[in-house]
């Protein structure tokens, strides 16, 4: 069953499909949501019914007080829908200022190559404790070799906030980074611990409907594809146009999600610059977009 979920006061919509629990549809639809462990024990994710009916899909440890109950109250988290359609009240963050703090022990689950001088750096959280973040936001890093002092960096998220366990970053080649010479030495490896902390920034989508165009240069484009897939889950841009430059060789290493991009999707365009200079190379990408 597929069921229609109206919000108030926003009026957003989501589908929810099979028995997918309600917090996981709406983060993959690109909602806003409000919630904080995604297993039913904190009650951040607390939302009133207005119409339709709910199905308990997991034991929550959150305790509903008796008149929160008969007021409709329920866990977004341990629910899915029941009906074939629903109407829920519920807040949503208006912007990064509604985003808390957050600091999680999380552990590598790969490291992986994509060019000479870029990585992938994928972490995952634990079920109890997912981050809460913004497609386009950075969080700071922290990491310890044993026996020596904590390295810390920041590093903008790569990832689309609909998958909040599976984190991934994009890093670049770079001595004076001391996390990411330790991760292009191999002294990062899966199953080590990493401390997440944030997250922060403000370079986030602004609601409205409307045409995005976006610009990158090398691995600047890392906060860029976690915008896209946020755009992308909204479903609400009506066209998307990436135009990327690259100043050395391997900088377009991610290109080939780039294609696929452009060849699934018809409101996708995407077109690639490469030159030495960033500057002449930002000149070719201010011609290509006025093209």
């Amino acid at each position: 069953m597929t069921t229609q979920v109206k919000v108030r006061p926003s009026g957003h919509e989501f589908l929810v499909e099979g028995h997918a629990n309600l917090l996981q549809s709406g983060l993959h639809s690109g909602l806003r949501l409000n919630y904080g462990c995604g297993n039913g024990s904190c009650g951040m994710c607390k939302v009133r019914v207005i119409s339709g009916e709910v199905a308990q899909t997991q034991h929550s440890d959150y305790q509903l007080s008796q008149t929160e109950k008969a007021q409709g109250y329920t866990l977004m988290c341990c629910n899915t829908a029941a009906s074939s359609e629903l109407t829920l009240e519920l807040l949503e963050a208006c912007g990064p200022q509604d985003i808390p703090q957050q600091q999680i022990v999380t552990h590598v689950r790969a490291v992986t190559t994509l060019a000479p001088h870029t990585r992938l750096l994928h972490l995952q959280t634990p079920r109890t404790h997912r981050l809460r973040f913004l497609a386009g936001q950075s969080v700071r890093l922290g990491w310890a070799m044993p026996g020596q002092d904590d390295v810390h960096a920041t590093y903008p998220l790569a990832s689309c906030p609909c998958d909040d366990r599976n984190l991934t970053f994009f890093i670049t080649q770079d001595p004076a980074d001391a996390l990411s010479a330790h991760l292009f030495a191999d002294d990062i490896k899966p199953g080590d611990a990493i401390t997440v902390l944030g997250p922060s920034g403000e370079f986030v989508l602004a609601d409205g409907n409307r045409p995005l165009v976006f610009a990158a240069c090398d691995g600047g484009f890392a906060p860029i594809k976690s915008l896209i897939e946020h755009a992308l889950s909204q479903d609400a841009a009506p066209s998307l146009s990436l135009f990327w430059l690259a100043t050395q060789s391997d900088g377009h290493f991610a290109s080939n999600q780039c294609r696929a991009w452009s060849e699934a999707l018809d409101q996708f365009e995407y077109e690639q610059v490469t030159h030495p200079d960033m500057v002449v190379g930002a000149q070719q990408i201010a011609h290509a977009m006025r093209a």
